[in-house]
């Protein structure tokens, strides 16, 4: 990225990409800018609504520090309706279902690769891991239908990492303008 309003693409936009644009005026530090995941060739997140990049960066860490720790195969080898409800029910809360699954494996918030930002606060998406493959798992929540890509393991959070340290490097540049 030779400037900062430049677009980046990381990754495949037909396996599993993120897509990040500073806006012409971005705010300084704030990075007021756009994003989005890609599944699959499918666009995911509102993308032409904008945010900041700076709060997607810290909101990020925690999908970041999460990285490796996905690899649940009890839970990856059930159908796609299950995994997503027992995923679901239990980061609402209401279910401890799940854990017959995980026991001794991962927490379940660590299945959300949701950034917690506006853009993506209209979607549901998980990630579950075995041996041979990741699966993604993603729903609008307008929409009946869950949606399914498969990724080899480790594909998303390689992708996911280099998309965060491109937005902590841009962070960086303007956090060190304003010393």
């Amino acid at each position: 990225m030779n400037t900062l309003e430049e677009i980046a693409h990381i990754g495949d936009k037909n396996r599993f990409a993120v897509t990040l644009k500073l806006d012409k005026n971005y705010g300084d530090i704030w990075l007021f800018g756009r994003i989005c995941y890609w599944i699959g060739g499918d666009i995911v997140g509102d993308y032409n609504l904008g945010t900041s990049l700076r709060d997607v960066l810290i909101q990020s860490s925690y999908i970041r520090n999460d990285s490796g720790k996905r690899f649940c195969p009890s839970l990856a080898n059930l159908e796609k309706d299950k995994i997503f409800s027992l995923t679901s029910n239990s980061l609402l809360e209401n279910s401890t279902d799940i854990s017959q699954y995980t026991q001794g494996d991962p927490l379940s918030a660590c299945f959300d690769v949701r950034i917690p930002v506006d853009v993506f606060d209209s979607w549901k998406i998980f990630l579950v891991e075995d041996i041979s493959e990741a699966r993604m798992l993603y729903k609008h929540i307008d929409s009946p239908n869950i949606r399914e890509f498969k990724l080899t393991p480790n594909e998303f959070d390689n992708v996911f990492c280099e998309a965060y340290i491109h937005l902590e490097k841009l962070y960086d540049i303007e956090n060190e303008k304003h010393k």
